[in-house]
C-alpha cells in the first residue's frame, strides 16, 4: 500500500518537469495518470483510493451540514426565551479494533460542528468506564495466586487467566457529547453507518493490499 502511493505521487511530481508544466493542473493530470497505472499494478488501490475520496467528501458535506443546523440552532435560540437544545452524551459501540482509526473517527467527530469526541471507554458489566480512569480493584487481584496453588511438586498446573477472558470481552465504546441529542439510537447509527464502517471497509483493503504484496 505504501509503495503504490510513494509512486502514485513521485509520477504526480514527476509530471510538471517532463511535460514542462508546473501548474496545480499538471500535478492533478500527473497524479490522474500515476493513479490509473497503479490501478491497473493492483486493483484495491484504485477501490481504496476512490473510497477514501468519497469519505474526505462526505467528512465536508458532514461538517458543511452541520454549521448550517447548528448556524439556526444559534439563531432561533437567540429570538427564543426558551432554548430547545438537549444536549447528551452517547456511547458508541465500536467494531475498530486499530488505534490509527479509532483515531480518525474520533477526530472527524470532533470536527463537525455539534459533536465533540469526549472519552474511549469500555462497557464493563452493562457499567461504562472511560479508560482514563483508574481501574478498579477486581476480585482477582487479591486472590491468591491460582498457579502457585495448582502446582503438584515442581510441576505447575497451567489455568486459564480470568483477567484476560474478562478484559476480551469488554466492549470499546466511544463517548460523544452532542449539542443537541433528540434520538440517542438514530445517532449511533449515523455514526457507525456514514464514519466509522467506511473505515472499516478502508482498512480491509489495506490489509488485503498489504497480504498480496508479501
Amino acid at each position: 500500500m505504501q509503495r503504490l502511493l510513494v509512486l502514485n505521487l513521485s509520477m504526480s511530481l514527476m509530471w510538471p518537469i517532463l511535460n514542462n508544466d508546473y501548474t496545480l493542473g499538471a500535478l492533478f493530470l500527473g497524479f490522474l495518470f500515476g493513479f490509473v497505472l497503479m490501478s491497473l499494478v493492483q486493483l484495491k488501490y484504485g477501490q481504496y483510493t476512490l473510497r477514501a475520496s468519497i469519505f474526505a467528501l462526505y467528512v465536508f458535506y458532514a461538517i458543511l451540514k452541520s454549521n448550517i443546523r447548528l448556524a439556526r440552532q444559534v439563531i432561533a435560540g437567540a429570538f427564543s426565551a426558551q432554548t430547545s437544545l438537549r444536549p447528551g452524551i452517547v456511547a458508541v459501540p465500536l467494531d475498530l479494533t486499530n488505534p490509527f482509526d479509532i483515531t480518525i473517527l474520533a477526530t472527524v467527530i470532533t470536527l463537525t460542528p455539534g459533536t465533540l469526541s469526549v472519552d474511549l471507554g469500555e462497557d464493563v458489566s452493562g457499567r461504562l468506564r472511560p479508560f482514563s480512569d483508574p481501574e478498579e480493584p477486581t476480585a482477582f487481584e487479591d486472590a491468591p495466586n491460582v498457579e502457585q496453588q495448582g502446582t503438584q511438586g515442581d510441576n505447575p498446573v497451567s489455568q486459564p487467566d480470568l483477567r484476560t477472558e474478562l478484559a476480551g470481552a469488554k466492549e470499546t465504546v466511544l463517548l460523544v457529547h452532542v449539542i443537541d441529542l433528540s434520538d440517542p439510537v438514530a445517532f449511533r447509527a449515523e455514526i457507525k453507518d456514514h464514519f466509522e464502517r467506511p473505515l472499516i471497509q478502508l482498512r480491509r483493503l489495506i490489509l488485503e493490499m498489504n497480504a498480496a504484496d508479501t
